[in-house]
């Protein structure tokens, strides 16, 4: 059976706001990279080790506002610190919000019995995990540290946690809607399906015997309808993790990167669907962990999807890669 350790309500604020194409959450690759730094942070102190994560909103509140009391909401940006002159700065941050979540994440080396080591890993949190980042944000306070180790304190723990929405993966749902699409459209792209989960739809529907007036004359009214998302459910889009557009460079070749001591490729946020699911309905918590999982030219994070199984001759490869781009290219240094 499976351990986990809860952080429990983390307040969050300044998170970015803003990932890729996406908005109003952070990518599921914070929340990833996050349980990566405390692993090795944690590995120094005490012989355990952390994997997936499980993601679940209490509360969130994007730092935006209507300029004019109504219509388009836009970012509420700072632009400091001030130039020389006193002056505001001509750069803009991109877009924050506060958030409230709980992080479940994958727990090894501590059974069941061992309270004596229990003890000992939430002592280090406790110090450990208020010094650092959360998707760009400062963590202000964490409700409580609770390592699971048994189903029965899973359970309650989990109920404990409304209300509260877990992300789980549905990147099934967009490769149906894709197939779907393409029987009506044969040049019908992945992209175009994503875009029906992640776009507000509306439909005009002409209105009979009711004509605009004269200055719209042979115009005729029409109903606007929300068009429903391709499937039922809080369908979100999200952004998932990268996907390489060049070949791996060796150590060195590019000038100007962080570190020269490791090939580089240059890369674009890759996409797919997320549903928020009402923690009461998550029987079984590996359908909301999320894992990093990397295919060249992919390096991207999924959850548990019982309905498909994905090989690595089923992911497409970008058009712009040819296998002579490929050569070299050593996952690992991912």
């Amino acid at each position: 059976m499976k351990s986990y350790l809860l952080l429990k309500k983390i307040d969050v604020q300044n998170a970015n706001a803003i990932a890729g194409l996406t908005y109003g959450f952070p990518a599921i690759t914070n929340f990833l990279g996050f349980a990566h730094a405390l692993s090795r942070k944690l590995a120094s102190k005490i012989d355990v080790k952390l994997g997936g994560v499980a993601v679940i909103s209490h509360k969130n509140a994007v730092h935006a506002r209507q300029p004019s009391g109504w219509g388009d909401y836009v970012f509420a940006l700072t632009r400091n610190p001030l130039t020389q002159q006193g002056n505001t700065a001509p750069i803009n941050e991109e877009g924050r919000m506060s958030l409230q979540v709980s992080i479940l994440i994958e727990l090894e080396g501590i059974t069941s019995g061992d309270e004596q080591k229990k003890a000992q890993l939430i002592a280090k949190l406790r110090k450990m995990v208020p010094t650092m980042r959360l998707a760009g944000g400062q963590i202000t306070h964490v409700q409580d540290y609770v390592a699971l180790t048994d189903e029965e304190n899973q359970h309650k723990e989990l109920r404990r946690l409304m209300p509260g929405f877990a992300l789980i993966d549905r990147r099934n749902y967009l490769s149906d809607h894709f197939t779907a699409l393409q029987e009506i459209d044969p040049q019908a792209t992945v992209m175009d399906a994503w875009c029906d989960f992640a776009a507000l739809s509306y439909k005009a529907t002409p209105i009979e015997g009711e004509v605009v007036s004269e200055e719209g004359e042979g115009k005729t009214k029409a109903q606007w309808d929300y068009q429903p998302k391709p499937y039922a459910g809080y369908l979100v889009p999200v952004a998932s993790g990268y996907c390489a557009i060049s070949k791996c460079y060796q150590p060195g070749a590019v000038t100007n990167v962080r570190d020269t001591s490791v090939p580089v490729t240059f890369a674009e946020t890759a996409y797919t669907v997320g549903e928020w699911l009402s923690v009461h309905r998550l029987e079984n918590i590996q359908r909301g962990i999320w894992h990093y999982h990397h295919h060249f030219p992919w390096y991207v994070a999924q959850g548990y999807v019982p309905e498909i199984e994905l090989t690595q001759n089923e992911i497409p490869e970008p058009d712009l890669l040819d296998e002579a781009d490929q050569t070299g290219f050593d996952p690992d240094f991912m």
